[in-house]
């Protein structure tokens, strides 16, 4: 620091600022006479003791003479240090952070003792594009668990990873290449530029990640394409084979035409304002054992049923009509056509004769039983479309007779394989009709122009009733973003029927934060039957079945397994599927009729390759046992319930009937400050980046570095959306300098102060001090308490509130033994003490959040010994039991209390004019001791009673008021001036404190002279020093 420069401290604006010597003086009586309108009022404002040039001999000779030219600052313990008030991250943050994967690699050498282990399995993104503030809020989420597990002694395993297969990479590494050369390429083509990109982003983002200062094992990450982990998935899906869950059947799937795959239902997202042309058909009955339509049809009746759909290009593939058995059906006739009935839902007729625009009259009503047996013809092609009973119908839309295609609907395959009636799905992988449907709609887009045509083929038939539009929720391709269609195919599922109740007691054993997760996953769960794990992709694991030529059946056995791991184990994994023969793959017993086998071309569903990853990783690398290891946590996106959370559940619980953890944390999505979902579309997406960097303009986008990125993710209820914007930023910004302000305070109030040397013993410490330290012991008791369930936002809470209290308080009482006392002074080696232990419970409680800003702060606490070392090598929070005193902790509580009332009163005093600082006053307080023996307290703190309530004297008198009556309400009086013989103006508070005293407070200005050392109005000349300090500069001359 220049010796030609001071740093001064207003302690009610919180702001420092570098002053030139000349200007010195200029400062000083302008601070003398400046007060701050806060109750917490700071005095000394010199904060360097480097501008000081006169003589400690002047300042202390004569025994309290005149002082003209205010000599004294060489005598105080004016707070001294480099710690820096403005973070300048984006400068000194590189300086700072210790390598995250050094740190890492010394935990898992050094955090031994005590076998505390901590395995966090990270839940991989995918290896495709730049990372967002979803990634920065999920990884340092992550980080800050990590942390704080270290610091507490664990052995922490964090193997960061990335989910490498499936089409969002596959389709990315297309990009570059033209349509037409993408289109000739050859599988194992297309997996080697798929794997190029996945190796390209890979390293990109981990690049990222790690400036973040997440702590990890980098230099070995798991990667779903790597072939460990290859072999270890395909072990899982082989066990779970022979267990009987795995299966190739027909089902309808939810399929992709503009992926060209199916979908499971965790690769589906919702749009709720899809637009449909729903349609109302009629098909003619044929027969019926329904007396009502037989008396109609003999009269010459013609009845139709009426059926109602969303999707009109499903109707060539209509195979049935169904009706529920308990409902009401109605036969009516319309004045349109003569000798025309239809039959529809009883509770539907009103909403379709507006509809239909007809005088719907009732001819006759049955049940839905009733109508079982009824035969109708399809109107297009001419083949029988029978009535069937299916709970699957309810009242509430549409006709109520509800048409039926095997071929496009779960519910619709599940009735018609009853009833053994076989199955038509015209539409190709493209979502095109195929020959099944006739010449007339052939290669026409069921989602686009063949919908439109089945429409007017109806039309033209006259069997179309009436059409409109209808908005209604719609599955979409999440990679896409485009409608889906369901589809009967020929796929690989997992039979989850008989494991919905081992998932669910497995669910119920595992802690979810927040708990509502535990439902949720549970429900979804619960409401599959089955899961199609295969996709029509080459990007990704390959189903290693093989399939006979002329019969099409599965060959999967030991024998097949075994020798195609050890293929992929020797030759690169995945890729030699696609590299070798059929001869090659097949074990020596197959090998000579090789010819009659081809090799599947199904590739694995991506999240049965992440959520095999508890074997691919943890089990593959050792770190938990195949039997029955589990991972401590998994952490992820709300979204993850139908995505990873439920794969990896899924797979464990079929191959070893356990959940693969024992913690599922979720944290929600991205918001900005209008509360609206963060989207590219709209704009107000904000790159992590522009947070740590800043932008272009440093004004509107100032670099904030990444603890406060850090800091953001910290303090958020995460457990809900999160919302970040620039006014959120400015907020959380003053909150940290109001944090960094007060560690700057401690540091500079111990600049000479050696723990090794100058520690007190807690017996000796005082009662304000041991308050101080039950504050203290109370921060960490919440603090990790708060860390140990997960919830940061409520740490930093705790942190916030404790920073704003301590500082308030304690730190304004302690101010004047710190600065003026001598150095070696019993209170004020007292305070440091407890300054030393409140820092560390402070930065260790910041440390697994702001990395960087923990480090700077550990350096400067440990000064005198020049740390080398990581705060994060150091354990966690030192603290004793001893500290906690709840006893003391009531007493000073009281007399806070009071001390408010002193500085409101002070407060009215100030704003009259007739004082300008509080220690420009005297007060007299009047208590009781009744209730709670407040005056005994204040009398026991007699020495003190000038620092704690910062006036000049402290005058304490038993009060004799009668004490407060059950019920009745504590009240404080209006302030009143009296003048008693015409002498000085006294100001008067009378009140009571609820359940613990009265008190009355008297207040005036003091009758004695600034003592120009410290401050207080108690010398008896102008311009010379007060007793206190005479006695305070023989010790420090001695």
């Amino acid at each position: 620091m220049n010796n030609n420069n001071v740093y001064v401290h207003n302690g009610s604006k919180s702001w420092f600022t570098l002053l030139s010597l000349q200007k010195e003086r200029e400062m000083i009586n302008l601070l003398r006479h400046s007060g701050s309108k806060s109750t917490t009022i700071f005095k000394d404002t010199l904060l360097s003791s480097s501008l000081i040039r006169q003589s400690f001999s002047s300042a202390s000779s004569g025994g309290g003479g005149a002082d003209n030219d205010h000599s004294y600052s060489a005598t105080l313990n004016l707070p001294k240090t480099s710690f820096s008030m403005k973070a300048n991250a984006q400068q000194r943050e590189p300086t700072l952070l210790k390598d995250a994967y050094q740190l890492y690699k010394w935990q898992e050498t050094n955090n031994v003792e005590g076998g505390k282990t901590w395995v966090f399995h990270d839940g991989p993104p995918y290896a495709n594009g730049d990372l967002h503030l979803g990634h920065a809020l999920n990884k340092i989420l992550k980080d800050i668990t990590n942390r704080y597990k270290m610091l507490r002694g664990h052995r922490v395993n964090y193997i960061p990873g990335w989910d490498c297969h499936g089409l969002p990479i596959e389709s990315k590494a297309f990009e570059s290449i033209r349509r037409e050369k993408s289109d000739r390429m050859t599988p194992v083509e297309i997996r080697k530029t798929a794997k190029a990109y996945a190796e390209k982003e890979i390293r990109k983002q981990m690049a990222s990640f790690r400036s973040w200062g997440i702590m990890g094992d980098w230099e070995a990450p798991y990667i779903t394409m790597a072939p460990d982990y290859e072999v270890a998935q395909l072990e899982t899906f082989y066990d779970m084979y022979k267990r009987g869950y795995v299966y190739r059947g027909i089902k309808p799937v939810h399929w992709s035409p503009s992926s060209r795959t199916a979908l499971a239902d965790a690769e589906l997202e919702y749009n709720d304002n899809h637009v449909s042309q729903s349609i109302f058909v009629k098909f003619a009955v044929t027969q019926s054992s329904n007396a009502h339509i037989l008396a109609a049809m003999s009269r010459g009746d013609k009845v139709h049923a009426v059926i109602w759909t969303t999707t009109p290009w499903t109707i060539p593939a209509n195979q049935a009509i169904c009706v529920n058995a308990q409902l009401e059906y109605s036969l009516v006739k319309h004045d349109k056509i003569d000798n025309h009935l239809l039959i529809v839902s009883s509770e539907r007729l009103a909403s379709l004769r507006s509809a239909f625009g007809l005088d719907l009259e009732v001819v006759a009503t049955f049940t839905g039983a009733q109508l079982e047996g009824t035969q109708t013809v399809h109107p297009q092609y001419n083949r029988p479309s029978p009535v069937l009973l299916g709970d699957h119908v309810v009242a509430g839309s549409g006709s109520g007779l509800v048409h039926t295609a095997p071929g496009h609907g779960m519910e619709d395959f599940a009735i018609c394989a009853q009833h053994n009636i076989a199955v038509l799905s015209p539409v190709d992988d493209e979502g095109r009709f195929t020959k099944e449907v006739g010449d007339k709609f052939v290669g026409m887009e069921v989602l686009g122009g063949g919908n439109t045509a089945v429409i007017e083929d109806l039309s033209q038939l006259g069997c179309l009733l009436h059409q409109e539009k209808y908005t209604h929720k719609y599955p979409y391709d999440w990679r896409t973003k485009k409608p889906i269609l369901i589809r009967t195919t020929r796929q690989w599922f997992v039979d989850l029927t008989d494991v919905h109740q081992s998932a669910i007691q497995a669910i119920n054993a595992v802690n979810m934060v927040p708990p509502s997760g535990s439902n949720r996953l549970s429900s979804m769960v619960g409401r599959r039957s089955d899961w199609c794990i295969s996709r029509q992709r080459f990007w990704g694991v390959p189903i290693p079945v093989f399939y006979e030529k002329e019969t099409g059946e599965a060959l999967i056995n030991d024998e097949t397994i075994q020798h195609i791991l050890e293929v992929f184990r020797k030759h690169g994994g995945a890729d030699s599927w696609f590299e070798r023969d059929v001869a090659d793959l097949l074990p020596e017993k197959y090998r000579s009729e090789s010819h009659k086998y081809v090799k599947g071309s199904d590739t694995m569903d991506v999240w049965f390759d992440s959520g095999t990853s508890w074997r691919g990783v943890l089990v593959q690398r050792g770190i938990i046992s195949k039997e029955d290891g589990v991972a401590d946590i998994y952490l992820e996106g709300s979204d993850q319930h139908r995505g990873w959370f439920q794969s990896s559940l899924l797979t464990s619980v079929c191959a070893r009937g356990i959940a693969p953890y024992r913690n599922v944390v979720t944290h929600g999505f991205l918001l900005d400050e209008k509360g609206m979902k963060m989207s590219k579309s709209l704009g107000n997406t904000m790159a992590p980046n522009l947070i740590v960097s800043g932008g272009p303009n440093k004004t509107e986008n100032p670099a904030y570095g990444v603890d406060m990125l850090r800091m953001w993710v910290a303090s958020s209820d995460y457990s809900r959306d999160i919302s970040i914007g620039p006014n959120i930023l400015i907020k959380l910004l003053e909150n940290i300098k109001k944090i960094r302000n007060t560690v700057k305070f401690m540091l500079g109030s111990n600049f000479d102060f050696n723990p090794e040397l100058n520690q007190i013993d807690y017996n000796q410490l005082s009662d304000l001090d041991k308050f101080a330290l039950h504050k203290v012991f109370l921060l960490e008791q919440n603090a990790s308490k708060y860390y140990d369930q997960f919830q940061y936002s409520k740490a930093m809470q705790e942190l916030n509130i404790f920073v704003n209290e301590i500082s308030s308080f304690y730190f304004d009482v302690i101010k004047q033994r710190l600065y003026v006392e001598s150095k070696d002074n019993i209170l004020r080696r007292s305070s440091q003490t407890v300054l030393f232990h409140m820092l560390d419970v402070v930065n260790k409680i910041l440390a697994p959040v702001t990395v960087h800003t923990s480090e700077d702060i550990y350096n400067h606490q440990f000064k005198y010994r020049s740390p080398k070392e990581s705060v994060f090598t150091q354990g966690w929070c030192k603290f004793e039991e001893q500290w906690y005193n709840p006893e003391l902790f009531e007493k000073w509580n009281h007399i806070i209390t009071l001390r408010n009332e002193v500085n409101r009163l002070l407060q009215i005093v100030r704003d009259k004019g007739v004082i300008g600082r509080p220690d420009e006053a005297t007060i007299t307080i009047m208590v009781t001791n009744d209730q709670v023996p407040l005056y005994t307290h204040l009398t026991s703190l007699q020495s003190q009673l000038e620092d704690i309530f910062c006036v000049s004297g402290v005058i304490v008198e038993p009060y004799n008021a009668p004490p407060q009556l059950e019920g009745e309400a504590a009240m404080t009086s209006d302030v009143l001036i009296t003048n008693p013989h015409g002498g000085q103006t006294l100001y008067q508070l009378n009140g009571g404190i609820d359940k613990v005293a009265r008190f009355q407070i008297t207040c005036q200005k003091s009758t004695q002279h600034k003592c120009p050392r410290c401050w207080r109005h108690q010398s008896e000349k102008e311009a010379t020093l007060c007793q206190h300090c005479v006695k305070r500069l023989e010790e420090i001359k001695l």
